[in-house]
């Protein structure tokens, strides 16, 4: 026997595709939010904290500390064929009432310092000590290729240590002050050199 309420508006039919409908759509919403869950997700993991692209980082030979009251920035040693050397280093106080002065410049690696005397920093002040007047002058066994440590002190009481290189006096430190001018380009040691 065929049911009356077949076909029609409120018979079995339509309550079969209301019932469909209804089985249907929570489905349909939970492929919509693992959908938007698997594209969020890797949007969503890239952030946090303390990433390397949000550290300060200069691409540069030198060493860098900035614990203290003054950064000591692209801190090295050049060093001439002719055998004169200097301490070479970027001075920032970060100070903004205080003036703060180069103190001594020592090493537990047998190197003496020397030309310290009057560097001083104003307040928020900067000093290249590569284009000083008064270049830091280092003597003892320096060897390019090789760091030393190195203790920088300042008027403040603080002392920031660093390992830093030891470069010859071409390409970016052709012209630093205390040592001869150096060549443009410097040489390239193969594996035929040693």
């Amino acid at each position: 026997m065929v049911d009356p309420g077949f076909g029609r508006p409120g018979g079995r039919l339509a309550a079969r595709r209301r019932y469909a409908l209804l089985m249907h759509t929570p489905h349909r919403r939970t492929t919509a939010l693992a959908s938007l869950a698997l594209v969020l997700a890797p949007v969503l993991s890239s952030c946090g904290f303390d990433y390397a692209t949000d550290r300060e980082y200069t691409p540069a030979v030198g060493a860098n500390n900035r614990d203290g009251m003054v950064d000591v920035l692209g801190s090295a040693v050049v060093t001439a064929e002719t055998g004169e050397s200097v301490f070479i280093a970027g001075l920032a106080n970060n100070s903004t009432d205080q003036d703060v002065s180069l103190e001594g410049v020592s090493s537990p690696d047998g190197l003496t310092f020397s030309g310290i005397e009057g560097i001083d920093l104003a307040p928020l002040g900067f000093i290249n000590l590569a284009e000083s007047e008064s270049p830091v002058i280092v003597e003892g066994d320096i060897e390019a290729g090789r760091y030393v440590e190195v203790a920088v002190d300042f008027s403040t009481g603080e002392t920031v240590d660093l390992k830093v290189p030891v470069v010859e006096n071409c390409g970016e430190f052709a012209s630093v002050s205390g040592v001869p001018t150096g060549p443009d380009v410097c040489e390239v040691n193969t594996g035929e050199d040693h």
